[in-house]
């Protein structure tokens, strides 16, 4: 049973007053601008309709809202109003803590709260000052709201009051229809603020943002929108935006799609980001991103945009596209040369090949004496040429075969090989260099290995170039160490030697192309720079790595690791 329903029950005048005092405090909650608006008139209205002389409303201090404290309204009997005059001064001074008098009180229970004697009430704070307020009774009820409790209503007598239950029934309803006041202004302060605040992201935003209302007028242009198409805000609202911003070669087709929207609701660039061309009075079309939403406003609809300048991205893209094209071309430049170099070489190794054959195959007859005697000092220079010679073959083979891997033209013969025969075939062939040096190379192999799948004249030459090089970069009397073992499920030869090491800054180039290490330009070390570079594409295409590992002054350690045959 609603409080109205109990009020109309009793036959009396009281049921009708209490029914009364409802509705009327009914109409001050929808009404009411403000809690103190609506809570004024409800004092008048207790008052009137339940004989209580005074009433006065309690609100929250600004510094601390747990506290309640006057607010200054009353609603006092104009004939008597004098007879509260030490009331109202106590009141005004006095602050309302939770759980402290009867504000406080009801502020903690969130009930309506009856002091009939508050001379004898010890929580009636207001009567301790030994001041004669002229009262005997109070009682006072909370107003909540969706925070808590947001004021308080008390009532005060000159004459004992005794506990009336339905009239506190009836006075915490009308704190719960005050709340509602509360609740609906504070909803409109976070809409109004939240208003305020968009207003000012969209007036300070780096982009431009207008709106239009269905008659196509512009009804909203912030400050970015007056630098971005060069109109002050006063002169752009009112005006059409279409005349304004959009190009005119555009016009009729912006018209003409703002009214099938408005007719149909069909919708092509609403809802969307496209890039559009934009129209500045003053210089003519220029490129913008457009974003734009449509709003209902009751029975009609608002537009709103934000675009964006994007000249700049367009002036950065079509340099980008041309540094490419740059790019590009200087690509295909650089492979064309780089064709025409290998065919160079190709060609002129291929040239030089056939004759230097036929001069070594000369200078071979000459040294056997196939030509007759040579005295001994020509036998010597014989013998040069025979050795240069031979390097320059050497070095024609060996960019023959560059160009052949770089051409993809590489071809293995892949059989089992058993690695310490074609290490020792490897030493064997390197050993008489080693010796003219007063170097001995020492091999460890371990007799259980199982034979790896490779090209043997391939992965030969490579251990080759490894174990010549730690020849040529080993001081004389120096040892040479090969290694031959079983590492984590593949085979690894590893070359360790007491040469000069290689500096840092040489490590990540080392296997390059015609690269030769700072210590072998300055040493004038024979060599073209291509044995390391042939040995770790002859590795990588036995499906095995190279790596090497050195310091400067302490040497070198190359490791072939190839896969065990399976």
């Amino acid at each position: 049973m609603t409080d109205a329903q109990f009020a109309v029950r009793h036959a009396g005048p009281s049921g009708s007053a209490l029914l009364m005092l409802l509705e009327e405090v009914a109409r001050a909650a929808n009404e009411a601008d403000s809690v103190e608006e609506a809570g004024g008139v409800a004092l008048h209205a207790v008052c009137r309709f339940t004989g209580w002389p005074a009433g006065h409303l309690c609100v929250p201090e600004a510094d601390d809202p747990t506290t309640l404290v006057s607010s200054g309204i009353w609603a006092l009997p104009s004939a008597g109003a004098a007879d509260f005059g030490a009331l109202r001064r106590v009141t005004a001074r006095t602050r309302f803590p939770l759980g402290v008098g009867l504000p406080g009180m009801v502020a903690v229970s969130r009930t309506p709260e009856w002091s009939a004697d508050v001379v004898a009430d010890p929580d009636f704070v207001r009567s301790k000052g030994g001041e004669d307020l002229g009262i005997a009774s109070a009682m006072a009820f909370p107003v909540l709201g969706g925070s808590g409790v947001v004021a308080a209503l008390e009532f005060f007598s000159q004459v004992r009051m005794e506990p009336d239950a339905d009239l506190l029934r009836v006075l915490g309803t009308i704190g719960a229809q005050l709340g509602r006041v509360a609740d609906r202004v504070q909803s409109q302060r976070d809409v109004e603020a939240g208003a305020r605040r968009l207003e000012e992201i969209i007036e300070t935003s780096a982009e431009a943002f207008v709106e239009m209302d269905a008659e196509g007028m512009i009804r909203a242009w912030n400050a970015a929108a007056e630098q971005m198409f060069g109109v002050p805000r006063d002169l752009a609202l009112g005006q059409s935006l279409a005349e304004t911003i959009v190009p005119p070669a555009l016009r009729d087709a912006h018209r003409s799609g703002m009214a099938r929207f408005l007719a149909t609701g069909v919708k092509k660039v609403i809802g969307t980001r496209i890039e559009v061309p934009a129209w500045r009075p003053d210089s003519g079309e220029f490129p913008v991103e457009l974003a734009i939403w449509a709003r209902r406003d009751g029975d009609t609809w608002t537009f709103n945009a934000f675009l964006h300048d994007i000249r700049a991205r367009r002036r950065g893209e079509e340099a980008l596209r041309e540094a490419l094209e740059r790019e590009r071309a200087n690509a295909t430049r650089l492979e064309a040369l780089d064709q025409a170099k290998d065919d160079f070489v190709a060609t002129v190794s291929h040239e030089l090949r056939t004759p230097l054959t036929s001069m070594s195959g000369y200078l071979e007859l000459l040294l056997d004496g196939d030509a007759g005697d040579v005295p001994v000092h020509q036998q010597r220079m014989l013998q040069t040429m025979a050795r240069n010679a031979g390097r320059l073959r050497a070095l024609i083979e060996d960019l023959l075969l560059v160009n052949q891997m770089d051409a993809g033209n590489l071809h293995l013969d892949l059989e089992p090989t058993a690695l310490p025969e074609l290490v020792n075939r490897v030493v064997s062939g390197v050993s008489g260099l080693a010796e003219a040096r007063s170097q001995r190379i020492e091999v460890g192999i371990d007799p259980d290995l199982d034979p790896v799948l490779a090209d043997a004249p391939h992965l030969e030459k490579a251990a080759r170039a490894l174990l010549t090089n730690a020849v040529k970069f080993s001081p004389d009397g120096a040892a040479i160490r090969v290694f031959v073992s079983r590492t984590d499920g593949e085979v690894e030869l590893a070359v360790v030697d007491e040469g000069v090491g290689i500096e840092e800054d040489d490590l990540p180039r080392l296997f390059d192309r015609f690269f030769r290490t700072s210590q072998a330009t300055r040493a004038a070390v024979q060599g073209a720079g291509l044995g390391l570079t042939i040995a770790r594409r002859i590795v990588e295409e036995h499906g095995g790595s190279i790596t090497v590992c050195s310091k400067l002054g302490h040497g070198s350690t190359f490791r072939i690791r190839l896969p065990l045959s399976t």
